[in-house]
């Protein structure tokens, strides 16, 4: 059996063109909700995912909402994790629904405090005079977390106002993610080791014992990446960064 392979995608797999040299090859990984945006590789990149496609199961975890995932031209073929470990997919595309099943009842108590949350924190942002926009993303119509991003791309802004909602919201049940130009508030079980954990029971029972590795740029990842044989990240990333 092949070796298994759960990987982030985002600055793991790809990284958008601004984070690449200008000059440099860029071949598209991920279409974006506009025209100019999007993700690109490295023939590097493109060389190596393609070569773990052939010879590993290849299975993204990733916080990318279903929809966004489905934009990624990457041809994976057993499913994945989305929506921070709040959705798992079948390998055909579908929500799977053992997994939505068990955490649907979770998310339902906490439809009306997210978009709550959602609306403080623009609030805040707007007093605070900072250029924000910010949205909820959901399984199907549930909401799962909501996402803070900086229209400036500016780290400190987020982090002041990561600063203030701390202070402001009640955020018990709930823990926080910075990375970037991306602020996430995330209930406790919404997570990507608790998805991982599941595909790997599953895997498992399935297949049996074979060699787990785990790719991620994250402290995020750091969950479901413990959870494997092997860890590997890109350098110049979060986790590399907080390495002596």
């Amino acid at each position: 059996m092949k070796p298994l392979l759960l990987t982030d995608l985002d600055d793991t797999l790809f990284q958008t063109a601004r984070k690449m040299p200008a000059d440099a090859d860029k071949i598209p990984a991920a279409q974006g909700k506009t025209s100019d945006s999007g993700s690109f590789m490295h023939p590097w990149q493109h060389d190596f995912i393609h070569w773990a496609l052939d010879c590993m199961t290849v299975i993204p975890v990733t916080a990318r909402g279903i929809a966004s995932f489905k934009r990624v031209h990457l041809p994976f073929q057993h499913g994945a994790v989305c929506v921070h470990g709040a959705a798992i997919l079948t390998p055909d595309g579908q929500v799977d629904a053992a997994w939505h099943s068990h955490i649907q009842p979770q998310l339902a108590a906490y439809q009306e405090r997210l978009p709550e949350m959602l609306a403080t924190a623009l609030q805040i942002g707007e007093t605070l005079g900072l250029s924000l926009r910010g949205w909820l993303e959901s399984v199907e119509d549930t909401a799962a977390y909501l996402v803070i991003k900086s229209n400036t791309a500016s780290t400190a802004d987020l982090q002041q106002l990561l600063h203030s909602l701390r202070e402001t919201l009640n955020l018990q049940g709930f823990y926080t993610h910075m990375n970037g130009n991306n602020l996430a508030l995330l209930p406790n079980f919404v997570n990507k080791r608790a998805a991982a954990a599941e595909i790997l029971r599953r895997y498992t029972a399935e297949h049996g014992r074979t060699p787990v590795f785990g790719m991620g740029d994250s402290v995020s990842d750091l969950g479901f990446m413990r959870l494997c044989d092997f860890a590997a990240f890109p350098p110049n990333t979060q986790i590399c960064r907080q390495l002596p």
